[in-house]
């Protein structure tokens, strides 16, 4: 019985057509159901974890559950959830993702030129969608694993009119890891909800109320204390007038609520702050013709930001600053022939501080060479006021916020894009080659001598730049048969120039990964045993250490002669998982093994430096990990 069943894995050559079928340079309509086979940690099936094994999208690494495209920060990436912005969307430092499987309907990643539609990202965009209870019966399952549970429930309040979906998990990290003698003063747990529900007045017509909440807390003994959280709803309409025109109405709000403690080179450090975000938008498409879509829209948003309200040594500081941003857009999708289609757009929106005006035209050109083989090309401007920057004196994964104001310009990126994609008749396989040239400015970074805990008001600790980042990415799949999966490789370089610091000279950014290598393989053992396996490999993160250091009326000062001048060691792991799913009359249940990091290689998590007389340096680096090998073992019953 279908109705009873998990989430089933078919492997079609759909897929392959469509990422050929496509028109935008870069996107990826993910397949959830594929991204299902890949393996399964700790028994969640992770979008995060699954798009970063993608060429051109690489994950932060142990420790940071964020994701970073074409050479691009986690904080320049528009995540949203049914039109809630999310910020940080992760669970225990990246082990889990902030989406739960069981609540996800559809998602797309727009890491070329970005729909016009869309604004306040420079990097990419992850438009992600729960899926509506059911209509018609009621269903729902629960996990129990090492690490954490979930529960989901759906079905219809009333028939055929209205439906609810709601999902939530927890975790018991903390009891895991007390087993383990290295890690029993780590603190590391989450919670998440996540309920949708749907109201369909007329065949074609709906009204979604959508909510979430996320909390997480995590700890390293005596070194740094990380917590976070998003709370946010949205309600969307969606109308239809005919058969050609169609509206859509969103407004949302999220509440984004970091907190970090660090004690280093004798400092007690504490920042704490927030991002609340208020939004409203309205949106029509009209299809002129067959093969002709004209789309406009318009959106409103209030930022309310809390930089930095921080403790250093007993004194605690703030600062708070609001910001207005509205923006109207309008797109145009076509096809002209069997080989040349366009979908083009421009955006134009106000910032509030000091009335910042800007234009962002976007275009992707498709050529058809054969139906088997296409040309893509595109070229994109997108803008973004609210800045992220990042200590790069320590690998820890934590922002600092600013919004655009007289001192911070808008961040802009212009990106430049051409690739080309192929497939075999069947769809069995298909493959691809994108190369990508993006150009930053005002890009921000701590000046020399300053961390996120010098000044309270970070303008005055920041200084600004360009950027640059290049990159080559090739995939292949193989779609068909019991052996599936694909290989990915990306070469790309990211530098920053800042007048100020390094000399005024370019140095590689923090987020610069030079070589970056995925390998995801799945095997069909028989209709109830699914294997399947992962490995990467990635360049270290580039990494600032003081050279030297000096006593200077009674405080000790480290002296920096180059940024970003060393690498931690490069990462590379390896993930396996084995699931057994067997379908009763009544009730379906699933086991999914697992082995996180299976050979046990210790990644750098954090990197510091402390004091050491014996270097000629006068201090020396130390590294943490934060995971070694982890095994799962989680129990799904579905009914």
């Amino acid at each position: 019985m279908a109705s009873q069943q998990l989430r089933e894995v078919t492997v079609t050559a759909q897929g392959a057509r469509q990422r050929i079928a496509d028109t935008r340079l870069g996107a990826e309509h993910l397949e959830l159901s594929r991204l299902a086979q890949v393996p399964m940690l700790f028994g969640e099936n992770d979008i995060i974890k699954s798009i970063t094994l993608m060429p051109g999208v690489h994950g932060e690494g142990d420790g940071a559950g964020g994701f970073e495209v074409r050479g691009g920060n986690a904080s320049q990436n528009l995540v949203q959830l049914d039109g809630i912005t999310l910020y940080n969307p992760a669970h225990v430092m990246g082990i889990f993702s902030t989406f739960n499987d069981d609540a996800l309907g559809r998602a797309t990643l727009y890491k070329g030129p970005i729909p016009a539609s869309y604004g306040g990202a420079t990097s990419a965009v992850l438009e992600t969608h729960l899926a509506p209870g059911d209509m018609e019966r009621y269903r729902g399952s629960a996990t129990v694993g090492l690490l954490a549970a979930k529960l989901h429930a759906e079905g219809p309040l009333v028939r055929d009119k209205l439906s609810f979906a709601l999902a939530a998990r927890r975790s018991y990290v903390d009891l895991f890891l007390k087993m383990v003698p290295e890690y029993r003063s780590t603190v590391m747990n989450f919670y998440d909800v996540t309920a949708k529900l749907r109201y369909t007045p007329r065949p074609g017509d709906y009204l979604d109320l959508s909510f979430m909440a996320a909390r997480d807390n995590m700890a390293i003994s005596d070194i740094m204390g990380m917590y976070w959280g998003n709370l946010g709803a949205s309600l969307n309409w969606y109308k239809r007038c005919g058969g050609r025109l169609r509206f859509v109405t969103t407004v949302s709000f999220t509440h984004y609520n970091p907190k970090m403690e660090m004690s280093v080179m004798s400092a007690d450090q504490r920042v704490k702050e927030y991002i609340h975000d208020y939004n409203a938008q309205t949106r029509a498409e009209w299809t002129v013709a067959e093969g002709h879509t004209l789309a406009a829209g318009l959106r409103t948003e209030l930022f309310r930001v809390l930089s930095g309200e921080f403790e250093v040594n007993g004194i605690r500081r703030r600062d708070l600053r609001s910001g207005w941003l509205n923006a109207v857009w309008a797109g145009y999708e076509g096809v002209f022939s069997e080989r040349v289609s366009i979908s083009a757009g421009t955006r134009l929106s106000v910032f509030s501080a000091h009335a910042h005006v800007n234009a962002e035209p976007r275009v992707s050109l498709k050529y058809n060479i054969t139906q088997l083989h296409t040309l893509k090309a595109g070229a994109g401007l997108a803008t973004q006021n609210l800045h992220a920057i990042r200590a790069n004196t320590t690998s820890f994964p934590f922002d600092r916020y600013a919004l655009t104001s007289a001192a911070v310009k808008p961040e802009r990126a212009m990106q430049y894009g051409l690739g080309y994609a192929g497939m075999t008749a069947s769809g069995a396989f298909d493959w691809s080659a994108e190369a990508y040239y993006k150009d930053l400015h005002n890009v921000y970074d701590f000046k020399d001598g300053r961390t996120m805990f010098s000044e309270v008001e970070l303008e005055s600790i920041i200084a600004g730049g360009r950027g640059r980042s290049y990159g080559l990415e090739l995939m292949a799949r193989k779609n068909a048969g019991r052996l599936t999966g694909w290989v990915s490789y990306t070469l790309s370089r990211t530098q920053t120039r800042i007048p100020g610091i390094n000399g005024g000279e370019w140095y590689d950014a923090s987020n610069d990964r030079r070589h970056d290598f995925s390998l995801t393989v799945m095997y069909r053992l028989n209709d109830r045993w699914n294997l399947s396996g992962s490995w990467i490999f990635s360049s270290g993160q580039p990494i600032t250490a003081p050279d030297a250091k000096f006593e200077l009326d009674g405080k000790t000062i480290y002296y920096y002669s180059r940024r970003n001048g060393y690498r931690t060691p490069p990462v590379h792991r390896l993930d396996l998982s084995a699931t057994y799913t067997r379908t009763g009359k009544r009730f379906t249940y699933r086991w999914a093994f697992g082995l996180y990091n299976a050979y046990c290689r210790y990644n750098p998590y954090v990197v510091y430096f402390e004091d050491d007389p014996s270097k000629p340096s006068g201090t020396r680096a130390v590294q943490q990990a934060l995971f070694g090998l982890v095994p799962s073992v989680s129990y799904t019953l579905k009914f």
